[in-house]
């Protein structure tokens, strides 16, 4: 026998105002506050809070959306080169010429020689 297909959305919500008929049996009619206040604990218990629900689904899509930006960020920051004061820049290797994409070629003030690299380690 194959599986039994997942009940529809308005056969679930009929079965739950079933279940909330049933707990609150003669009582919707009663004018006491505690009797009121239970049979809204009940019908929020089965029922579930719907709005705090999607409350937290969008606090979840936002703490996503934050996460993927701080990720991004991460990512594509920029590449910053800095020259000590008093150092020729000739003398430090170009950051994005390491990355192969500096677009300045001659105009470039870093130095686009592997070798100067190496000095440096030395």
């Amino acid at each position: 026998m194959p599986p039994k297909a997942a009940a529809s959305k308005k056969a679930v919500d009929k079965a739950k105002a079933k279940i909330v008929e049933d707990k609150t049996f003669g009582l919707k009619n009663k004018k006491g506050k505690k009797q009121q206040e239970f049979v809204k604990q009940v019908t929020v218990a089965v029922k579930g809070n719907e709005a705090q629900k999607k409350r937290d689904e969008e606090k979840k899509r936002k703490e996503q959306q934050e996460k993927d930006a701080a990720m991004i960020n991460t990512l594509f920051k920029p590449v910053e080169q800095k020259v000590a004061k008093g150092a020729d820049p000739k003398s430090i290797l170009c950051q994005f010429f390491k990355k192969g994409q500096c677009t300045k070629g001659d105009k470039c003030k870093f130095s686009h020689d592997v070798a100067v690299e190496r000095k440096s380690e030395k």
